[in-house]
């Protein structure tokens, strides 16, 4: 089976008739009322500030990649573990999926993802050129039409259970149609939001209200009335400070919450200011000082520019520029087991319980559906500190005249020096002594995967998720880790065993493990009983530096067989954390 979009109004009708239904699609995670901001993240804030989510501007992702509909499209996953995947979930609010396909249906895999995650998900309507003008005739002839295509979207989005559509118009309307289409995006707004809760409908600025296709770059009343019609508005990308100013005006004196301006950011540059790349960020601080929502687009660019082989290095990297300016929302687990790999739904092999499962071949496997929990804050180090340009000659036909630019970037972690398409790390010789982790390939516990923690300074923990976990009685934690080098010697024999760092409003509580077993392929398991109920960020300490393999963690309510534990044994293995 695959995901596939409809490529025209025919196609369309007709499918109705047929819809394929899919697996079990996962339902949209609850998230609370208050975000952490990112910057605080970025310093290390050990207590952090809770702001009203509905205070702070928004985050949305727009997915292009070549065409699209790539692996991704296969309900069961594929063969190929090189393929994009995404995994910053935690500081996105809206997940778009985009195509040139006419309607485009988010494929299977990306809504389990980005509703594990508490992120909401929407399709793509884009019409382009001749065959557009064409396609909104037929809509647009009469408001009876203009409902049947509104209730087609709304049955397609309720079946597959996303949260809605990005409205891409690239082509003229009529304009005696323009009320139509207006009538077109109420209907359709209005309708939706009756039939799925916290439904959202975006219109992309793109054909103004004569009906010529003239990108705006701003909201204006060219554009207004579409705007004040649905959830959004997609600003295109050739904005300045000025019109962003006079856009959050507007919204604002329309009645309408300026945070509902979603301000282009293209990641590939295309006369978006400071050119995207590494550089992004310097677009969405400009945007943020607006106090405006952003819809970054195509940050496929780190995988489809450079390829696989570097992907997950200059994703974190690119990741790592932006969090200080993005908020981190915060999923609900009410009585609900909260349960990690770290698998980011692809892998060399697959893994159960630490071990190659053999009934797969021992085959690569590329399957989003199969994506866990992912962790909450950026990867440590990879903060850009200084970027040098330098222009070299090319030797071409003996003509030195040519002229190509490479990019040094310095993170606190490496050299990062970029020609063209071309990457080379350089690992520095003297790196800080702050704590860092990274994802790691080769060791798996569940999946295709685990997290590497490289633990400089001791007794300082690893924050890893902030979330929202309620029980109706204490909290009981498991930890499957494999251990990995310690700084001497003299150590190596022993074991480190993690201690896991819980908190909540009353502060963070240091949890050593109850006890401990040996699993397979030389992974351990650690128990870890508390009398905590509710949890609010989950991270992990070692007591020497070291390196250690993380495979799973795991907080549910306490096991009956645990109940007959001496309290006050349990309650000697919990402490204040104490900041070293």
């Amino acid at each position: 089976m695959e995901s596939f979009p409809f490529k025209s109004l025919t196609e369309l009708y007709d499918g109705l008739k047929n819809l394929i239904s899919w697996p079990h699609i996962i339902p949209l995670r609850e998230s609370v009322e208050y975000v952490y901001q990112g910057f605080e993240i970025h310093s290390k804030k050990l207590r952090l500030t809770k702001s009203n989510r509905d205070n702070v501007p928004k985050t949305l992702l727009c997915h292009d990649m070549k065409g699209g509909y790539l692996e991704d499209r296969f309900i069961d996953g594929s063969n190929s573990n090189e393929a994009y995947l995404f995994y910053h979930w935690s500081v996105i609010d809206t997940f778009v999926y985009f195509s040139h396909y006419f309607i485009t249906i988010p494929p299977y895999g990306w809504i389990n993802a980005a509703h594990s995650h508490g992120v909401k998900v929407l399709g793509t309507v884009i019409t382009e050129h001749t065959d557009g003008e064409r396609i909104w005739e037929i809509i647009l002839e009469s408001k009876e039409a203009a409902e049947r295509f509104a209730n087609a979207l709304i049955e397609i989005a309720t079946f597959y259970k996303f949260e809605g559509w990005l409205l891409n118009v690239e082509n003229k309307i009529k304009p005696e149609d323009i009320n139509n289409l207006v009538y077109f995006v109420k209907y359709l707004s209005d309708r939706i939001h009756q039939e799925i809760i916290g439904s959202e409908i975006i219109w992309y600025d793109s054909v103004i209200n004569t009906g010529e296709l003239k990108w705006q770059n701003e909201l204006n009343e060219k554009n207004k009335e579409f705007f004040l019609n649905c959830d959004g508005i997609f600003l295109n990308y050739n904005w300045t400070d000025s019109l962003l100013s006079s856009s959050y005006i507007l919204a604002k004196n329309s009645g309408r919450d300026a945070k509902d301006v979603y301000v282009g950011l293209d990641v590939w540059g295309r006369g978006c200011p400071g050119g995207g790349g590494f550089n992004s960020a310097h677009a969405l601080e400009r945007i943020r000082k607006q106090n405006l929502s952003v819809a970054i687009f195509a940050p496929g660019w780190t995988h489809e520019y450079f390829g696989p082989k570097t992907f997950y290095q200059l994703e974190d990297m690119f990741w790592a520029q932006l969090f200080p300016f993005l908020h981190i929302h915060v999923p609900i687990y009410d009585n609900e087991i909260f349960k990690t790999s770290f698998c980011r739904g692809s892998g060399s092999t697959y893994c159960r319980s630490g071990m190659v499962q053999l009934e797969l071949d021992g085959k690569p496997f590329y399957n989003l559906s199969m994506q866990k929990l992912q962790i909450s804050v950026p990867v440590p180090l990879l903060r850009i500190l200084d970027c040098k340009e330098e222009v070299k000659p090319v030797n071409s036909d003996n003509d030195t005249s040519k002229k190509e630019t490479h990019y040094i970037y310095e993170t606190e972690k490496a050299y990062v020096r970029v020609h063209g398409n071309v990457v080379n790390f350089e690992p520095k010789s003297i790196i800080s002594n702050e704590n860092s982790f990274e994802f790691c390939t080769n060791y798996s516990y569940e999946g295709g995967g685990c997290l590497k923690l490289v633990t400089k300074t001791p007794r300082r923990y690893h924050r890893l998720f902030l979330v929202h976990i309620e029980f109706d009685r204490g909290v009981q934690g498991t930890i499957v880790y494999k251990p990995g080098e310690t700084s001497t010697s003299s150590s190596h024999h022993m074991i480190d065993e993690p201690v896991l760092i819980l908190g909540n409003d009353t502060g963070l509580k240091s949890v050593v493990p109850y006890e401990s077993f040996e699993l397979n392929a030389s992974w351990r398991k650690c128990i870890y009983l508390t009398d905590l109920k509710t949890v609010n960020e989950i991270g992990v300490e070692f007591s020497r530096e070291s390196s250690c393999y993380l495979g799973e963690i795991i907080l549910e309510g306490k096991h009956r067989r645990y109940d007959r534990c001496e309290s006050a044994d349990c309650a000697n293995r919990i402490s204040d954390y104490t900041v070293y």
